[in-house]
């Protein structure tokens, strides 16, 4: 029993470190590269990104979501760039 305990700690700590902590900018963009809402600036808070996301595929089905931090306009690894389908 306490090692299960344990082992469930750790996969709670290890979780909690990979949750997303930050304020980000999305770009919905064409197969060209070219942004399809030029003046519109979409930004999400955290895992608010995963319903950004979703919202911005809705509008652009077939465009390519590029996530970047907005503290360091770093493209966000692991999460960036996703193809809407």
């Amino acid at each position: 029993m306490m090692k299960k305990i344990g082992l469930l700690s750790i996969i709670l700590l290890l979780n909690g470190c990979m949750t997303l902590n930050g304020d980000y900018r999305l770009v919905a963009l064409d197969e060209n590269g070219n942004d399809l809402a030029p003046k519109v600036q979409m930004l999400a808070h955290g895992t608010g990104i995963y319903r950004s996301k979703i919202v911005l595929c809705k509008a652009f089905p077939k465009a390519t979501i590029r996530i970047y931090d907005t503290g360091t306009n770093q493209e966000l690894k692991g999460k960036s760039p996703r193809k809407c389908r």
